[in-house]
């Protein structure tokens, strides 16, 4: 197959993306499967997607169902083989507490609100020029330099100079 947009030679047949270009294939692909008619023309219905929300709060749920299960289970191996139960309270503060925290988090933090934030902060962060922390850099050679050797002075001379101490 060949892309449509830069004609670069693809070479898997269910290839996603442009490996040049980067165009989506998968419509194109789905044209080709179906003799050139689209995909919504033959009821095809796309998959529904579930928000970033819903995701969320559905792992938040998993996460304390989890913890229904693994906190007694622990709690009776704990008891038959005599260990005290840390595995246990462990186990319910990261299941319980951590399925309320992640269900809290996604109703607070994710959705289509805090995309909507994000992509206008991104906005305007990517307005502003980079700024660079240091000037560019330069060299020429020193005129004043005029290669004298041994002429170095030491903290002894000072003393030589001072003869009041």
């Amino acid at each position: 197959m060949f892309c449509p947009n830069c004609g670069s030679r693809q070479m898997k047949g269910n290839t996603r993306f442009c490996s040049a270009c980067g165009l989506l294939l998968t419509e194109v692909s789905q044209l080709i499967a179906n003799g050139g008619v689209r995909g919504q023309e033959l009821g095809y219905v796309p998959p529904k997607t579930i928000s970033i929300r819903k995701q969320g709060v559905k792992q938040g749920a998993k996460m304390f169902i989890a913890g229904l299960v693994l906190v007694p289970l622990f709690g009776i191996l704990s008891e038959i083989f005599s260990v005290p139960p840390v595995l246990a309270g462990l186990t319910a503060l990261i299941t319980f507490w951590g399925g309320i925290l992640r269900i809290v988090y996604a109703l607070i933090f994710e959705g289509q609100e805090s995309e909507l934030l994000e992509k206008k902060l991104l906005r305007f962060f990517r307005k502003k020029d980079p700024v660079e922390a240091l000037p560019p850099a330069f060299s020429e050679p020193s005129q004043f330099f005029d290669g004298r050797q041994g002429m170095w002075r030491e903290t002894s001379d000072l003393r030589n100079q001072h003869p009041h101490r």
